[in-house]
């Protein structure tokens, strides 16, 4: 096919381009961020400038590439950001899919958009599948939610795929929670604080990017959940990391989430656990163990950091 790809240049974007292509796709890949390096390579695709808060520039986009797919990953997804801006991350999230999606109901063209298990309140005690009510508790989430309706509403034929803990990118383009600790690491911390009351799935972006290849191809439209298997906490996670790295001389203490709430202020969902039930219903589940897809990604990502060291988590 060919596919219309915004917000290429982030940590999913990394993945998604690559594995799109792979399968012989034409990708024509965009971002607001004209000029960012690309993270797959100078054998692939160049980046192209799309604002997608632009009406004018996205029927631009459209006439220019007249794609058969748009896969929409451009988003503000920093919770911080968007409490401090909220029409900012609004009119990002929000508008920005609204604008996307009319742009896909006139081309009559399948929409993919890429949503986040943070549209849930975090109350429920089992995870959540595609058939709980969502109810976000902070700007991030109200605003890809609402991304979800704008694409639900105007586009007959269309993808909501809500991601977890994403986790990817390598050097450069991983800010989250693993760079966080690899850094802390470099810089010679021997204690490691990490919150311990908050769940989640870590998904790795190729893992992601493996199961939306499929999906997108699949001709099986609507709304799923896509994340790690198992279920975990920041703590967790950090413990997966030392252990990978070998790094038993450091301390992990666990926290609540106001040891770091001077930085993240955000409100955040008590627990984010997804089940991918309409995946798994339809024998399209390929999401793995999020232990060993962390493990694999610390191999493949930052070599340096445990060379020479066996596997230290055990596959399913």
């Amino acid at each position: 096919m060919r596919i219309l790809l915004t917000g290429a240049a982030g940590m999913l974007g990394s993945s998604v381009v690559p594995e799109l292509v792979r399968r012989g796709h034409s990708v024509v890949v965009t971002d607001i961020r004209l000029g960012s390096p690309r993270p797959w390579g100078d054998d692939g695709p160049s980046i192209c400038h799309l604002d997608v808060r632009d009406d004018a520039e996205i029927r631009d986009a459209f006439a220019d590439v007249e794609p058969e797919l748009v896969l929409h990953l451009a988003a503000e997804t920093s919770l911080e950001v968007c409490e401090r801006d909220p029409d900012g991350a609004a009119r990002t999230n929000a508008l920005g899919t609204k604008l996307v999606a009319l742009a896909c109901h006139r081309a009559a063209i399948p929409l993919c958009y890429i949503s986040t298990a943070g549209v849930f309140d975090g109350t429920k005690s089992e995870p959540y599948t595609e058939f709980d009510p969502p109810n976000p508790i902070n700007v991030y989430g109200q605003t890809k939610l609402a991304g979800e309706h704008f694409t639900q509403r105007l586009v007959d034929h269309h993808y909501v795929v809500r991601a977890g803990w994403m986790v990817g990118g390598g050097h450069g383009k991983d800010h989250k929670f693993v760079s966080l600790i690899l850094d802390q690491l470099a810089a010679g911390q021997t204690t490691i604080y990490a919150v311990s009351d908050k769940l989640g799935t870590p998904t790795y972006a190729a893992d992601f990017a493996r199961c939306l290849g499929d999906l997108v191809v699949s001709g099986s439209y609507g709304l799923y959940h896509m994340s790690g298997e198992g279920t975990g906490s920041r703590f967790d996670v950090a413990r997966v990391i030392l252990d990978v790295l070998g790094r038993h001389d450091v301390e992990l203490v666990p926290v609540t989430s106001e040891h770091f709430s001077r930085d993240y202020f955000a409100p955040r969902p008590r627990s984010e656990l997804m089940r991918n039930l309409m995946l798994e219903l339809q024998g399209m589940n390929s999401m793995r163990l999020w232990q060993q897809a962390v493990e694999d990604y610390l191999r493949a990502a930052f070599p340096d950091r445990i060379a020479g060291r066996p596997s230290l988590v055990s596959a399913p």
